[in-house]
């Protein structure tokens, strides 16, 4: 019985095991690995020299004294429910390298263990998104984005992302070609789960993250050959990247040579086509095809209402106004929209289109073709006079513009921990927003959320607290730590990544046993 409470090291590897896979299964996961690291950290005694200790760690410090902002950021702060309430949140910021420098750095052997057990954990939680997928729960999946189960959309491709970079250093590692083979079809699998989950965000973190890597591996290199190789698979990368997005942005505006439909007065039932100041003066096109012109609405939405069980004046599934996703779709055949293209849809067409799906060409296009499209559509509406709620790409510039006018106007120290919203609120109603009320949110931006809330004291801060620490410990040269590193500043640019329970777990977790652990031994390129 003695031995079962000396033995500290088992349940802080165990408290630590628990969040790692906590981050892709299960919030109270996390929860119970931090308190109970808390209970490990008191039990294993010796409290005065882990203090000491914390404070002799100069990157334990610095890894904590974000939070400690987030705790000045109190002093002039108004709204305190929101502030406490964000305060709770970012615990971990503190606590978990204040905890972590007490005990004896992580092993080789450790390190790679609790790597291990989040891929498993990252590995479950895709199988489980597959299970769902192919309808084992028996629900109708709308949106891709539902298949993330257990967390956001958005951190579920950055863990998925980062599994994948975890895999292949395993895979290199292995010494069994059994091992090797699991990790090689984990790999395989991971990579495939980006594409099938439609998990965009972190898809284009990931392909970021390679020329990342082998940028500054092969600049570090002093295999002249290599470095050479390296920069040169990176330009032609690059070289191809922009070809695709050329290419994809040629593609859609090729749609403006096709020939407009003749306008006529009367459908072949006799009923006329709208002829309002909309359809007049609407420049607004599906692949060419002008959308608000050649509409007989009264014949429409008859002849829609008999073909589907979705009224027409209803929701498609996808919670847009169904009209609009028919009227889209219809225009995107080149058709006019009447009783005659409601006749000539198939099944599968009127099922996309009840499921939320706007142009005909998403039935057969990839789903980062798709995603490329839509983000062009959403450019070309705004240029047109669309209003541009609900399209994320568009709504997450005027959040950035927000931000940057509310950093202006609080330019030293910001807004303070709990009035970042209200400051937002009160921006969009000074500017007259067009953003609905229900899109009027946050900047988006991780590193413009810290100038409105801090200031420009503040994302100073952020950048030393985020850049010293890898220069500091030469970490990277680390294939882990940078891999992960690239990972989290390429999220932070479109999404608030320390603003939410997982991802505020899966940076400071894999910041602070990555750093703490590695920092123990010189770092050596390509060493673990």
């Amino acid at each position: 019985m003695k031995g079962l409470f000396l033995n500290t090291r088992t349940y802080f590897l165990l408290c630590l095991s628990s969040i790692a896979i906590g981050l892709s299964l299960s919030k109270p996961l996390i929860s119970l690995g931090l308190i109970g690291l808390l209970l490990v950290w008191l039990a294993d005694g010796n409290v005065l020299l882990k203090l000491k200790t914390f404070y002799a760690n100069k990157i334990a410090l610095l890894l904590s004294s974000i939070y400690i902002l987030t705790l000045l950021g109190l002093i002039y702060t108004s709204n305190f429910d929101y502030a406490l309430d964000d305060v709770r949140r970012k615990m971990p910021l503190f606590f978990l390298p204040f905890y972590f420098s007490g005990f004896t750095p992580l092993t080789k052997k450790e390190l790679a263990l609790l790597l291990k057990i989040y891929s498993v954990g990252v590995l479950s939680a895709s199988f489980w998104s597959l299970f769902v997928f192919l309808g084992g729960l028996n629900i109708t999946i709308i949106d891709a984005r539902e298949l993330s189960r257990f967390n956001s959309h958005i951190r579920f491709g950055l863990e998925i992302a980062l599994a994948l970079f975890f895999s292949y250093y395993f895979f290199i590692k292995a010494t069994s070609l059994r091992e090797k083979l699991i990790w090689f079809c984990s790999s395989i699998w991971l990579l495939f789960s980006l594409y099938l989950f439609n998990l965009f965000t972190g898809t284009v973190v990931f392909l970021l993250t390679i020329p990342v890597l082998l940028v500054v591996f092969g600049f570090l290199s002093k295999n002249k050959r290599l470095k050479l190789l390296s920069i040169l698979f990176v330009t032609i990368s690059f070289v191809v990247f922009f070809v695709i997005i050329k290419n994809a942005i040629n593609d859609f505006y090729s749609c403006n040579n096709v020939t407009q439909l003749k306008e006529i007065p009367l459908t072949t039932e006799g009923n006329p086509y709208v002829k309002d100041a909309k359809a007049i003066n609407s420049n607004l096109k599906e692949n060419g095809y002008f959308v608000d012109k050649n509409i007989s609405l009264e014949e429409f939405s008859k002849a829609w209402n008999n073909k589907s069980k979705i009224d027409f004046n209803g929701k498609d599934l996808k919670k847009q106004e169904l009209k609009n996703t028919l009227i889209r779709f219809i225009t995107s055949k080149g058709q006019r929209k009447d009783k005659e293209a409601i006749d000539r849809l198939t099944d599968e067409e009127v099922k996309a289109i009840e499921n939320g799906i706007s142009n005909y060409k998403y039935l057969t296009m990839n789903s980062f073709s798709t995603r490329l499209h839509k983000i062009i559509w959403e450019y070309d509406s705004y240029k047109s006079g669309r209003n541009i709620n609900g399209h994320s790409v568009l709504m997450r510039w005027e959040y950035c513009k927000t931000a940057i006018h509310i950093i202006k106007n609080n330019l030293l120290l910001g807004v303070g921990t709990g009035d970042v919203q209200d400051a937002f609120n009160l921006q969009y109603k000074k500017e007259d927003s067009k953003l609905e009320p229900q899109h009027r949110l946050r900047a988006h931006n991780q590193y413009l959320t810290y100038g409105v809330t801090f200031g420009t004291m503040g994302i100073i801060w952020f950048i030393l607290f985020l850049f010293y620490p890898i220069f500091k410990t030469k970490l990277y040269k680390n294939y882990l730590y940078l891999a992960f590193f690239s990972i989290v500043l390429l999220s932070m640019i479109t999404e608030d990544t320390l603003e939410t329970q997982v991802g505020i777990n899966l940076f400071v977790f894999f910041n602070t046993i990555l750093l703490l652990s590695i920092n123990n031994k010189k770092p050596q390129l390509n060493n673990f």
